[in-house]
């Protein structure tokens, strides 16, 4: 692989920008060391010289500067010298890492005037990702099974890339722990009969592990009590999958604070600031109109009274869900 003269990293997730840096380097052929800088506190001396002088035996090194978003306008002009020529043993990588914005990533007002900048646009030597979205979560996983030797049950796929958070960091840690209870099946005794987990499969069960359960979707809870005729169905559900322990109806709550949020985002008119697949951002946007201010609203404040209502101790985990349940259903039949 023939690699770039400098790399411009821009992605607002930390791990996301240390894995592709991993990557790069992996993938140049070369053994590179590894000299990393941060750009909220003082540049040293030593960055400027890690840019400009080889290593003691000539060693390829990568010099990384992480979150260079926070340095000042007058330091972009100093990298003009640093990067106006290719240098065979250094690769400055630039790493941008704020959220994006409506339309996308910012760069600083005195980075995208540089010619480096330029070149680096023409010749595609800058990456750039949102971070961890649920429209990428499904590729994710295929790669990250593929690179673990392991496989999915039938529909495990589609349900680990419903509900892992949008968090690299995070998801990595709820797959880690998914990992382990897979291979500890691989010193089990052979199976008795079809229903028995097979050794390095990932089963639909092993997702109990996760922070919050698969089966219950927080905008897909909600989408239910606006179809007529659903009652006995969600009632039924509640029942079934009740939502103790305590700490399960909290990720529950906050993930039903984080839908009104969008929706309340969509009908405030900052619908590009919502980044969900289409399909998803259509349905919340017709939730969003049916409700209008008064029930988005509260939307916020039922969820506060159910944790309200079990911190308290007036109040234990399903039935503070059935009082939920039973409020949502006068919102929505109004």
């Amino acid at each position: 692989m023939q690699r770039p003269g400098f790399t411009f990293l821009v992605c607002p997730d930390p791990e996301m920008i240390k894995n592709r840096v991993e990557r790069l380097l992996g993938e140049s052929g070369e053994v590179f060391t590894r000299e990393v800088f941060q750009g909220d506190e003082e540049i040293p001396a030593a960055f400027w010289r890690a840019l400009t002088a080889p290593s003691l035996f000539a060693e390829p090194k990568a010099v990384i500067l992480r979150r260079a978003d926070s340095l000042p306008e007058d330091f972009w002009p100093k990298l003009k010298g640093p990067l106006s020529g290719f240098a065979a043993h250094v690769w400055p990588m630039i790493c941008l890492e704020k959220p994006f914005g409506k339309k996308g990533p910012t760069f600083p007002k005195a980075l995208s005037t540089q010619p480096y900048y330029q070149v680096a646009e023409k010749r595609r030597w800058i990456w750039t990702s949102p971070g961890l979205t649920r429209r990428d979560m499904a590729p994710m996983l295929k790669d990250w099974v593929a690179s673990k030797n392991l496989s999915f049950a039938p529909g495990v796929l589609d349900a680990l890339a419903a509900v892992l958070p949008e968090d690299m960091a995070m998801a990595g840690r709820e797959l880690e722990k998914i990992e382990l209870l897979a291979r500890s099946r691989s010193d089990a005794p052979p199976a008795a009969d079809d229903k028995t987990p097979l050794p390095g499969r990932i089963e639909q069960a092993d997702l109990s592990l996760l922070a919050y359960r698969p089966g219950m979707d927080a905008f897909a809870f909600l989408n239910a009590f606006a179809k007529r005729g659903a009652e006995a169905a969600i009632w039924r559900e509640i029942f079934e999958q009740s939502l103790s322990p305590e700490d399960m109806i909290f990720k529950f709550l906050g993930l039903l604070r984080s839908d009104a949020r969008q929706m309340w985002q969509i009908h405030m008119g900052e619908a590009e600031a919502v980044r969900l697949p289409p399909f998803v951002k259509s349905q919340k946007e017709a939730m969003a109109r049916r409700l209008g201010a008064h029930g988005l609203t509260r939307l916020f404040d039922l969820a506060m009274e159910a944790e309200l209502g079990i911190k308290s101790g007036s109040r234990n985990p399903d039935q503070a869900m059935e009082l939920l349940a039973a409020e949502l259903f006068s919102l929505f039949s109004r």
